[in-house]
């Protein structure tokens, strides 16, 4: 939900782009992405974080949704970075190293009662906080950053740790009446192989969508998190079959009601997608 109630699409590849390079701005709006992310932390050295902050302005142009990651908010950068928010009027944020509701409240009080943040969850406070950080009002929804989560635990990064902490944060996700949490993005940009894989492993541990840092990367996440057709016959001929609300038998699975509503959930996803690619 917004912050005034009204039910947005879930995010499902929203790109990044760095604060940095301006020019690239309109190419990630028209993109394919669901969303565009302005990135002023990860992706912007030091010495050019003044510089890319100044570019924010041309973000008042763009067309789909457009969040800025700020920096962390124990960061020297951050203050500046809201100030920059507040000046243009920019509204939707990505806080980095999200951890606390506390953290989440400054941010509204300084910013007004329209922001819309997406929390990013990369230490493991944050996720021992995420069911509170999925429960604060501003909070559209959750998103995982799996090279700093893993730095924080002095671990190396695993598939194992990916989903624990895709698991967790989708059960916080929809205890709190939010979207799925979107998963970490792919490093690997050229590797179409391995992105479809981690795409397979986010959607099995509770994943809405995925961060994408490449423009090549929109078009088969996008395809990854929508229903397959095959998906779909098999939805069709479950809601047909169990019109009359009793178990039937499809495809030799006993269908019930909760696999009944699985269903129909399944085609609504589908149809929603869609219309939204129409």
């Amino acid at each position: 939900m917004s912050p005034h109630g009204t039910q947005r699409r879930p995010l499902v590849a929203p790109l990044f782009v760095p604060a940095d390079r301006p020019e690239r701005f309109d190419k990630a709006d028209r993109s394919g992405a669901d969303a565009v992310i302005v990135d002023l932390e990860d992706a912007v050295a030091p010495a050019a974080k003044d510089a890319a902050r100044s570019n924010l302005r041309q973000m008042l142009a763009l067309h789909n949704p457009a969040y800025v990651r700020v920096n962390a908010a124990d960061s020297s950068w951050y203050g500046e970075d809201i100030a920059a928010l507040k000046a243009l009027g920019l509204r939707r944020i990505c806080l980095p190293k999200a951890e606390s509701p506390v953290t989440l409240d400054a941010v509204v009080q300084a910013l007004g009662d329209d922001v819309e943040i997406i929390a990013l969850i990369e230490t493991a406070r944050g996720l021992e906080e995420a069911a509170a950080l999925a429960g604060h009002s501003h909070v559209a929804t959750l998103a995982f950053g799996p090279a700093d989560f893993a730095l924080d635990l002095g671990v190396a990064a695993s598939e194992a740790l990916r989903a624990h902490a895709m698991m967790r944060l989708a059960v916080a996700s929809r205890s709190a009446g939010k979207a799925l949490p979107l998963d970490g993005p792919s490093f690997e940009v050229t590797d179409t192989a391995r992105l479809s894989f981690e795409c397979r492993q986010a959607l099995d541990h509770g994943a809405g969508g995925k961060l994408c840092i490449h423009p090549a990367q929109i078009s088969h996440v996008t395809a990854a998190f929508r229903p397959s057709e095959e998906q779909l016959r098999w939805a069709r001929r479950v809601v047909d079959t169990a019109r009359d609300g009793a178990a039937r038998l499809v495809d030799g699975r006993m269908i019930d009601a909760p696999i009944t509503a699985q269903a129909r959930a399944l085609l609504l996803k589908g149809q929603s997608q869609s219309s939204e690619g129409a």
